[in-house]
């Protein structure tokens, strides 16, 4: 790079190009407008042109002449686009947290795919008897689901499945549910 150069862009401040369709202020003579053409290298005064349209008509002017005009965060511009945004959730009970860090538990069972769950827990013990006793208990507790006789098959299944609970653990915070419903 040649001498005169080196001072030239030492001196420039860097060139500014705006996206057609961004709304600008002219700083001088202070009009907005919005960009409709740039150009793609700089040229005279090694600046980026563009060209504006403004209330008074369209003017070519350098982007040093030009600041962006930031959207407004709280009020939509008169015949402005609104953005719709589409949401859509999955699964059982799925949650939205917006602007919000999320430090919620979700448990969420669809009462026949935990059912359908726990009876392949219980086929996984190896005594018979007890396998027997466990799955009638499991039957009678989904039987009562949403009746008053809830509270006395989930006793009757806790104390026949108690040696086996790491089983059915993750079930329990389910099954909790499902009791205080069955007993307001």
């Amino acid at each position: 790079m040649t001498p005169l150069g080196k001072a030239r862009s030492k001196a420039m401040s860097p060139q500014k190009r705006f996206a057609v369709g961004a709304r600008v202020v002219v700083k001088t003579p202070g009009v907005i407008g919005v960009i409709t053409q740039a150009d793609d290298e700089p040229t005279t005064l090694w600046e980026y042109w563009h060209t504006i349209k403004t209330e008074h008509g369209e003017r070519r002017e350098p982007g040093c002449n030009l600041e962006l005009v930031p959207t407004p965060q709280t009020n939509s511009q008169p015949g402005a686009k609104e953005s719709i945004r589409n949401i859509q959730l999955y699964g059982h009970n799925p949650r939205v947290n917006l602007n919000s860090t999320n430090n919620s538990t979700n448990i969420a069972y669809v009462s026949g795919d935990l059912f359908v769950q726990m009876n392949e827990k219980v086929n996984s013990i190896d005594d018979e008897n007890t396998r027997k006793e466990i799955l009638a208990r499991l039957v009678e507790l989904e039987r009562t689901q949403g009746s008053g006789g809830f509270l006395e098959a989930y006793q009757k299944f806790i104390v026949s499945a108690a040696n086996h609970m790491t089983l059915f653990a993750p079930f329990l915070p389910a099954l909790a549910h499902m009791l205080s419903n069955a007993v307001r």
